[in-house]
Protein backbone atom coordinates (compact mmCIF):
# COMPACT_ATOMS: atom_id res chain seq x y z
CA UNK A 1 0.00 0.00 0.00
CA UNK A 2 1.38 3.37 -1.05
CA UNK A 3 1.83 6.32 1.52
CA UNK A 4 0.18 9.66 1.16
CA UNK A 5 3.04 10.91 3.36
CA UNK A 6 4.93 14.21 2.15
CA UNK A 7 1.41 15.09 -0.38
CA UNK A 8 -0.09 18.10 1.93
CA UNK A 9 3.29 20.25 1.46
CA UNK A 10 2.68 19.67 -2.44
CA UNK A 11 -1.21 20.20 -2.78
CA UNK A 12 -0.44 23.52 -0.50
CA UNK A 13 2.25 24.64 -2.92
CA UNK A 14 -0.13 24.01 -6.03
CA UNK A 15 -3.02 25.86 -4.06
CA UNK A 16 -1.22 28.32 -2.42
CA UNK A 17 -0.08 31.47 -5.46
CA UNK A 18 -4.14 31.39 -6.27
CA UNK A 19 -5.07 31.96 -3.49
CA UNK A 20 -3.00 34.42 -2.74
CA UNK A 21 -3.54 35.92 -6.06
CA UNK A 22 -7.01 35.87 -5.94
CA UNK A 23 -7.16 37.37 -2.29
CA UNK A 24 -5.08 40.26 -3.47
CA UNK A 25 -7.39 40.85 -6.61
CA UNK A 26 -10.22 41.09 -3.93
CA UNK A 27 -8.56 44.26 -2.28
CA UNK A 28 -7.77 45.77 -5.21
CA UNK A 29 -10.99 45.76 -6.25
CA UNK A 30 -12.13 47.08 -3.27
CA UNK A 31 -9.41 49.94 -3.05
CA UNK A 32 -10.67 50.86 -6.48
CA UNK A 33 -14.45 51.20 -5.58
CA UNK A 34 -12.91 53.25 -2.60
CA UNK A 35 -11.12 55.68 -4.46
CA UNK A 36 -14.04 55.97 -6.87
CA UNK A 37 -15.92 57.23 -3.74
CA UNK A 38 -13.72 59.51 -3.02
CA UNK A 39 -13.39 61.25 -6.22
CA UNK A 40 -17.12 60.91 -6.63
CA UNK A 41 -17.95 62.82 -3.05
CA UNK A 42 -15.02 65.59 -3.60
CA UNK A 43 -16.77 66.06 -6.95
CA UNK A 44 -20.06 66.43 -5.56
CA UNK A 45 -18.62 68.87 -3.00
CA UNK A 46 -16.97 70.62 -5.25
CA UNK A 47 -20.26 71.08 -7.10
CA UNK A 48 -22.26 72.03 -4.23
CA UNK A 49 -19.91 74.90 -3.46
CA UNK A 50 -19.48 76.40 -6.60
CA UNK A 51 -23.07 76.34 -7.71
CA UNK A 52 -24.31 78.53 -5.16
CA UNK A 53 -25.55 82.45 -5.54
CA UNK A 54 -22.58 84.31 -6.20
CA UNK A 55 -19.90 81.49 -5.98
CA UNK A 56 -17.10 80.74 -8.09
CA UNK A 57 -15.25 78.25 -9.77
CA UNK A 58 -12.42 78.55 -7.06
CA UNK A 59 -14.89 78.01 -4.02
CA UNK A 60 -15.57 74.28 -5.45
CA UNK A 61 -12.42 73.61 -6.31
CA UNK A 62 -11.22 74.80 -2.41
CA UNK A 63 -14.21 72.45 -0.96
CA UNK A 64 -13.02 69.71 -3.21
CA UNK A 65 -9.49 70.02 -2.05
CA UNK A 66 -10.48 69.98 1.12
CA UNK A 67 -12.79 67.15 0.82
CA UNK A 68 -9.72 64.89 -0.62
CA UNK A 69 -7.54 66.29 2.37
CA UNK A 70 -9.70 64.81 4.68
CA UNK A 71 -10.98 61.54 3.08
CA UNK A 72 -7.56 60.05 3.54
CA UNK A 73 -5.25 58.27 1.17
CA UNK A 74 -7.19 56.31 -1.30
CA UNK A 75 -6.47 58.34 -4.30
CA UNK A 76 -3.17 59.43 -5.52
CA UNK A 77 -2.29 62.17 -7.42
CA UNK A 78 -5.07 63.83 -7.02
CA UNK A 79 -6.61 66.85 -9.96
CA UNK A 80 -9.45 68.96 -9.43
CA UNK A 81 -10.77 70.88 -12.57
CA UNK A 82 -13.53 72.62 -12.18
CA UNK A 83 -15.96 74.96 -15.19
CA UNK A 84 -18.67 77.19 -14.18
CA UNK A 85 -20.53 78.91 -16.64
CA UNK A 86 -23.34 81.17 -16.20
CA UNK A 87 -25.16 78.65 -16.28
CA UNK A 88 -24.03 75.34 -15.34
CA UNK A 89 -20.81 74.31 -13.08
CA UNK A 90 -18.83 70.73 -13.66
CA UNK A 91 -16.50 69.38 -11.78
CA UNK A 92 -14.06 66.53 -11.97
CA UNK A 93 -11.73 64.78 -9.90
CA UNK A 94 -8.99 62.55 -11.50
CA UNK A 95 -6.28 60.31 -9.35
CA UNK A 96 -4.93 57.20 -8.90
CA UNK A 97 -6.21 53.95 -6.98
CA UNK A 98 -4.17 52.70 -4.60
CA UNK A 99 -2.53 49.29 -5.47
CA UNK A 100 -1.71 46.69 -3.97
CA UNK A 101 -0.79 44.66 -7.11
CA UNK A 102 2.77 45.51 -8.38
CA UNK A 103 3.14 47.04 -11.82
CA UNK A 104 -0.55 47.90 -12.21
CA UNK A 105 -2.21 51.55 -11.97
CA UNK A 106 -5.83 52.30 -11.92
CA UNK A 107 -6.93 55.77 -13.33
CA UNK A 108 -9.87 56.96 -11.41
CA UNK A 109 -11.73 60.16 -12.95
CA UNK A 110 -15.10 60.52 -11.43
CA UNK A 111 -17.62 64.11 -12.66
CA UNK A 112 -20.17 65.96 -10.85
CA UNK A 113 -22.31 68.75 -12.67
CA UNK A 114 -25.84 70.88 -11.54
CA UNK A 115 -26.82 74.39 -12.29
CA UNK A 116 -26.19 77.57 -10.85
CA UNK A 117 -28.06 79.40 -8.63
CA UNK A 118 -28.93 82.44 -10.18
CA UNK A 119 -32.38 84.68 -10.36
CA UNK A 120 -34.56 84.22 -13.27
CA UNK A 121 -37.77 86.02 -14.63
CA UNK A 122 -40.75 83.15 -14.84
Amino acid sequence: MLSDRGSSPVEFAIIALPMILLTFAVIQTGLIFFAQSIALGAATQGVNAARGYQSSAAAGESRATNFLSSAGTGLESQQVTVVRTATEVRVTVTGQAITVLPGLSWTISKSAHGPVERPTTP
